[in-house]
């Protein structure tokens, strides 16, 4: 997709231990920032696209400069009618990120679903010319899904995201029955993320936070916890 420099964030990853739970949620709220909760907390699930050599795999896995993830993401439940489902092209560049977004037409996940019933609902939705192109040789590579609550500071220059909960499932070619599952995660992700305008006051915020910071791909980390299931 074409890059516009001036719509990348930042975007800072941490690792939570799992067992923090309740204290993380106190750990956002107490920071020199003053984070507050915004929005409701959702389900997040994401299909994950990727070619049949896992391109973008092996492009994040091997720190390239610029890496892209493309997902269709959606809300709530993770199986059944998805009703308002968005195609998203993620680049990154360094801890810059940039989204660019596509509604697609309703789909339903089940036992199934297909790549091929995949390819039939990219291929009804009204999609431009350059994303099909972009599209015509990736297919389903993985399945996640995780609960979000979202923080944003008292000035509201810098939003956090708090991700637990995170299952991952591996996509077959053929029918799904959503059995081949990774184990359990025993992290959560928290996710600072602002303007490159506010740049200069992200350490303070960082710097309390009592979390390691972590350069962790949810796609990468996904298909590495499935190998061999």
């Amino acid at each position: 997709m074409p890059e516009r420099p001036e719509l990348f964030r930042y975007e800072r990853k941490f690792l939570v231990p799992a067992h923090c739970g309740i204290s993380s949620d106190l750990d956002i709220r107490h920071n020199p920032a003053l984070f507050s909760g915004i929005y409701h907390p959702r389900t997040v699930n994401n299909i994950y696209l990727d070619s049949s050599a896992l391109r973008h795999y092996f492009a994040n896995l091997q720190g390239a400069q610029i890496r892209t993830k493309v997902r269709i993401r959606w809300y709530d439940e993770l199986h059944g009618h998805v009703v308002r489902p968005v195609l998203e092209f993620k680049t990154k560049q360094g801890l810059l990120g940039q989204k660019t977004s596509f509604p697609l037409k309703p789909f339903h996940l089940d036992g199934a679903f297909t790549r091929e019933f995949l390819r039939t609902a990219l291929y009804r939705s009204d999609l431009p010319g350059e994303v099909r192109h972009l599209l015509s040789d990736l297919e389903p590579t993985l399945v996640n899904s995780y609960d979000r609550r979202y923080y944003q500071s008292a000035d509201r220059k810098y939003r956090i995201t708090l991700d637990s909960d995170l299952k991952f499932f591996r996509v077959r070619p053929g029918h799904n029955t959503w059995l081949c599952q990774a184990p359990r995660c025993d992290f959560h992700v928290l996710e600072l993320k602002y303007d490159q305008a506010h740049a200069g006051g992200a350490h303070f915020i960082a710097d309390a936070l009592p979390f390691r910071m972590t350069r962790m791909s949810k796609y990468v980390f996904g298909l590495e916890s499935l190998d061999g299931y």
